[in-house]
Parts: C-alpha cells; sequence; structure tokens
C-alpha cells in the first residue's frame, strides 16, 4: 500500500508539505512498493547517502506508528537504520530501532505524542555490485506535537466558535487540535468546514469524553484533507446530512487526469479521515460521503472501536439520492484507497437501510495508478458487529477495483445478522469468484430467521471454512445490546470485543 518511487516527486508537488522542526507530509500513504529493492545498476560506483531534504515521516491512522521514507540510493543494496527518542530535541538518545537493516527505503517504527525523535540513515556497502558505501551518515530531526488550538469552550456551538475564531491560512495542511471539555455537551448547526487543515477534535484528558449534538439539518463535517474524531459521543438526530463529506468546494488543487476521451479533477485527499473510539447515535444519512463531487480520492479512512446507531430516513440526503450506501463515493465516480472498520457495531433501526455498506465510483486501478501513483486498495473489517444492514441489498459494489490483482479486501472474525439478502461474502467481493487477494476468518453469516446462509453465496466466496454456523445469543439486539454468550464466536473472540463476554 505504498507509492512507488517513480511518482514520488510527481506527488510531492500536488501534496503539500509542512515543517515545525520536522519534515511532514500530507500523503496519507510513503513510500514505495514492498516489494521493491535497489540493487545495483551502477557497478563499481560509490554511492551517495539519502538527502534529508527526501525524507518524509508519516503517522498511521490510528497514530500508533510511523513510517520513515527517504529516496532511493542508486546501486544501493541495504540501508541502517537507528532510530532515537526523547523529551526534547538534543536528547533523543532512547533507542527505538538500533542499526536495523533494510533493503527497502522506508522503515516502520512505534509512535508517541508529544516526543520529540532523531534518526541516521547509512548506506551500506553493496557488495554483490561491487558498490561502495559513502562515507556520510544523514541525520534528522522532528516531533509528534500537534499545533494545539486551545479548548473550546462547553456548551458552544462550533460552528459559531469556529467563524468568531477562524483557523488561520498559514495553517493550511498543518496538523491542529481542538479540546473539548471532558463530560461537556457542545453543538454543531450547520455544515462544518474545515478547508485543507488536518483537524482533530479530541477531550481535553486522554481517558475524557465529550458529546457533540447536530442541531441543524446540514449538521455535519466537511474536510477537503484530514479529520480526526476521537472519544467523543455525538447525537445526529434531526441532521439530514452525511456524518462526514469531503468538501462541495475542494480547497486543494487537483490532479487532471483524461480518461474515457474527458478530462476529471482528481482530488487526492492525502491525510487519514479516521474516527477512533466514538459513539454515533441516530445517524440518518451517510457515515462518509463525496459530495457528489467529481472525483474525490480519499487515501485512508479508519472507524475503529466505534458503536454506530444509524436510523437512516427517507428524507435524508441519503434517502433522496437515489440508491442509498453508508460509504459512498460513487456519484463522484471516485473510491476510498484504504478502508478499515475494525472492533465496531453499525446497526440499523431507520425507516432506510442502504442498499450498499461501500459503493464506489466508476475509476479504478487503470486510471488512478498513472496520476496518483496509487498501485492497489484495501477493503478491511476485523473483529466487527453488524445488525440488519443492507438486509435487502447488497455488502458492495466497486465498479473500477472489483475483481483486480491491486485490490485487496480482508473480512475477519466478523459477526453479520440479516444483511447482504444475497450473500455478505458474495456482495463483499462484488461477485468475483477466486479472489487471491481476498482473505477470510472466523465470520457469522446469520439470516434474519437464525438459520445460516450455507448457500454458494457464502461457499463460493468465503472458501476458508472458517465460518461460524452458531447463534451468538445477542443480550438484546432490539435495544442495542449485542453482547454474546454460550456460543463459538465468545470462544474465539469474533464481533465487536466490547460485546465479548
Amino acid at each position: 500500500m505504498l507509492m512507488k518511487k517513480n511518482h514520488l516527486l510527481a506527488t510531492m508537488k500536488t501534496c503539500l508539505l509542512f515543517s515545525a522542526g520536522v519534515l511532514l507530509a500530507s500523503c496519507a500513504q510513503d513510500g514505495f512498493d514492498n516489494k521493491e529493492s535497489f540493487t545495483g545498476t551502477y557497478p563499481g560506483f560509490q554511492m551517495t547517502t539519502p538527502d534529508a531534504s527526501t525524507v518524509v515521516v508519516k503517522a498511521s491512522s490510528d497514530k500508533q506508528s510511523q513510517t520513515i521514507t527517504w529516496e532511493a540510493v542508486n546501486g544501493a543494496g541495504t540501508y541502517t537504520i537507528n532510530v532515537y527518542q526523547g523529551d526534547t530535541p538534543d536528547d533523543c538518545n532512547n533507542v527505538i530501532a538500533k542499526d536495523r537493516v533494510t533493503k527497502v527505503n522506508y522503515v516502520t517504527v512505534p509512535r508517541i505524542n508529544k516526543t520529540y525523535y532523531r534518526a541516521t540513515i547509512k548506506v551500506n556497502d553493496n557488495i554483490p555490485e561491487g558498490n561502495t558505501a559513502p562515507a556520510e551518515t544523514t541525520e534528522f530531526k522532528w516531533n509528534t506535537y500537534t499545533i494545539e488550538m486551545g479548548t473550546i469552550p462547553a456548551g458552544s456551538d462550533i460552528n459559531l466558535y469556529l467563524k468568531n475564531n477562524p483557523i488561520p491560512v498559514s495553517y493550511a495542511a498543518t496538523d491542529i487540535t481542538y479540546r473539548l471539555e471532558d463530560g461537556q455537551e457542545y453543538f454543531i448547526s450547520d455544515t462544518l468546514q474545515l478547508g485543507n487543515t488536518i483537524v482533530t477534535f479530541r477531550p481535553v484528558s486522554d481517558t475524557g469524553r465529550a458529546k457533540i449534538k447536530f442541531t441543524g439539518k446540514r449538521a455535519g463535517f466537511e474536510t477537503s484533507l484530514g479529520l480526526t474524531l476521537r472519544e467523543i459521543d455525538f447525537d445526529c438526530a434531526g441532521s439530514d446530512a452525511a456524518f462526514i463529506a469531503m468538501s462541495k468546494k475542494p480547497a486543494i488543487e487537483p490532479i487532471v487526469v483524461t480518461a474515457w476521451g474527458a478530462d476529471y479533477n482528481f482530488y487526492c485527499s492525502t491525510e487519514p479521515i479516521s474516527v477512533l473510539n466514538c459513539n454515533i447515535d441516530n445517524l440518518e444519512s451517510f457515515f462518509f460521503y463525496d459530495n457528489k463531487v467529481s472525483c474525490w480520492f480519499p487515501t485512508t479512512v479508519l472507524v475503529d472501536n466505534c458503536l454506530v446507531h444509524l436510523t437512516s430516513t427517507k428524507t435524508s440526503d441519503m434517502g433522496t439520492g437515489g440508491s442509498t450506501g453508508y460509504f459512498w463515493t460513487n456519484k463522484g465516480s471516485g473510491y476510498i484507497r484504504d478502508l478499515t472498520v475494525k472492533n465496531s457495531t453499525f446497526y440499523n433501526t431507520g425507516e432506510l437501510d442502504g442498499k450498499y455498506f461501500v459503493q464506489y465510483g466508476g475509476f479504478g486501478w487503470s486510471q488512478t495508478q498513472p496520476s496518483l501513483g496509487w498501485d492497489d486498495n484495501t477493503i478491511t473489517y476485523d473483529h466487527c458487529t453488524f445488525y440488519h444492514v443492507c438486509s435487502d441489498g447488497q455488502w458492495g459494489n466497486y465498479n473500477g477495483v472489483a475483481g483486480k490483482s491491486t485490490s485487496y479486501w480482508n473480512m475477519t472474525n466478523c459477526i453479520f445478522f440479516d444483511c447482504s439478502s444475497s450473500g455478505v461474502p458474495r456482495r463483499f467481493l462484488a461477485g468475483k469468484q477466486n479472489q487471491a487477494t481476498a482473505t477470510f476468518l472466523n465470520n457469522t453469516y446469520q439470516k434474519k430467521d437464525g438459520t445460516f446462509d450455507t448457500s454458494g453465496n457464502v461457499t463460493s466466496y468465503d472458501t476458508s471454512g472458517s465460518y461460524i454456523e452458531e447463534d451468538p445469543h445477542f443480550a438484546d439486539p432490539a435495544n442495542g445490546d449485542f453482547h454474546i454468550s454460550n456460543s463459538k464466536q465468545a470462544t474465539l473472540g469474533t464481533g465487536d470485543p466490547r460485546w465479548l463476554p
């Protein structure tokens, strides 16, 4: 899931970089294909050391790890990496990676917030090719501090607060954080336009929670770049708009692509969009939406440890948009490069049920790879519980990426109840059998009547033989309690972990 070298420089021209004592990138997928190595095409050549200005440090979507990437050195066979951390820029001596040797020009290490880091890169002798290592070593420093924008007062309408305290233009492509008072309630009365900043909303303390209530018909988040929501309880009742949408008026420059005899604007949203440890109640419309803009291409969307109560209505944006879906980029023909939903529950009690959980548009690998450098895409569901979601519809529809060897499908340890009348595995793979890049493990496909789907719609697609045909015994699904008991699912720990005995 990493960009190839021959596209890095072109991408850097379009992805904004910023520095605050560290070189960071707005591109969510940095580096190179994990199959690439850079053995010599220059026999007998004395190699150079990597230029520090080519180094990019990129946090993972959940901010638990970081990938360090540098431009490949001609003739190099291996690199030796050392990474250190400390409390100040000058005391980065605590080793987190010692003499790590890699054949590729990137390395991933753990990441801690509010910490200073230092790393060195040494190009080693390439003896098989006769290439000599340079005498110099590349050294660079960075930190994981974000710009703290302060704490929004309890009871605030966040729209009004940002109107009176606008985000400075100079913070474009910069990672900024707004804190919310622990346990206090806030309001969003209209579309919250976040432009091309990388914004995080979270409570003051790491263990606190905050509350946000949508009070207007257009209430929701719109971004052109990156957004993180964490440890927040949302009440979305009353809003017809998507929970998170890409900006109706993109605040980033497009890449113009000629395809099918026409020119299209490809808007590459390069920073992760992450929803972490949140409860989303009374969601009447899309969870994620492209706003019908041609063509949004979010790089990463992550939903982790979230409880999502869908109460979809026919009058919401999702209900009036024709064919419906919860993660939706079909109107603009784009797709999400890496979509991950894990440790989460989605359940629906609304008058409307989406036809699709995920529907992407018509563009695929052949259009995006030359333009965006995307070598692949993934959709991952892991340890999730889905209840009465797309019960009369289909689980996925992907057009341009379905059945491709560059597309990776992962469905592991999930419980599906009354989802997709024509088989979750079949629709997950968009009807493409023998998908070598698909992984299934320990899933439950239970029908509305309590029996299990044993048709070819399951067995011809989930060929793992590991699916579980045992009732998980949900405690009180009518009231959103999906605790399981006395079942193989409990023994194996499948479904959303919050519901384990």
